[in-house]
């Protein structure tokens, strides 16, 4: 839950998001008392399989190209640019 409300409050580092945490609401939104360390998030996070989250991202982009809504975002030889991870 700590990386997923840290990514979409797009903070930029492990301290910023531990200082919104200690400073709003984020404990009641997402339902944490802490921020987890560094050490902490790339010991859940380092271990998962990069290809394992491939049928995921299929999963919403395939729809996504079959309905032409990535076209406007054709940027250089055919390849998107896309921002996949909830900055912008």
């Amino acid at each position: 839950m700590s990386a997923f409300a840290m990514l979409s409050l797009t903070s930029p580092s492990l301290l910023a998001f531990d200082t919104q945490r200690a400073e709003g609401n984020v404990g009641t939104i997402y339902g944490m008392a802490h921020g987890p360390c560094d050490t902490h998030m790339r010991e859940r996070l380092d271990p998962v399989s990069p290809e394992s989250l491939r049928p995921l991202f299929q999963s919403v982009f395939r729809p996504l190209q079959r309905g032409k809504a990535l076209e406007p975002m054709v940027f250089f030889n055919g390849c998107s640019l896309l921002a996949l991870d909830g900055t912008g």
